[in-house]
């Protein structure tokens, strides 16, 4: 951080978050990924059964990506707007809980 600098005026950025990613032409729907995203970010679409992903719940732990057969799923950066310091500190917060929670699950295999 620069010295003398108040981080609420100082970072104010566009902000881009890793996230997964599905490429329908390469996706077979066979919901593997679905089965081992544990935070639901991942589901079969009624109408194709093809997989998409909301990006509002996507930690991009990548168990998909390394889980899919067809090599349809990718992580690939994605843009969440501009934030200010204190936005940007709570969401990653946020974040910290939520891998703390994966690490325990993990431990408990």
């Amino acid at each position: 951080m620069i010295r003398g600098a108040n981080p609420p005026y100082f970072f104010n950025a566009m902000v881009w978050l890793w996230k997964a990613f599905v490429d329908e032409h390469l996706c077979v729907g066979c919901g593997k990924c679905t089965r081992v995203c544990w935070t639901g970010a991942i589901r079969l679409a009624d109408v194709d059964k093809k997989a998409r992903v909301d990006f509002r719940r996507c930690i991009c732990c990548t168990a998909c990506v390394r889980t899919c057969p067809a090599g349809a799923v990718h992580i690939v950066p994605y843009p969440i707007g501009n934030l200010e310091f204190e936005e940007l500190s709570a969401r990653l917060n946020i974040i910290e809980r939520q891998l703390k929670d994966l690490t325990r699950s993990i431990e408990h295999l």
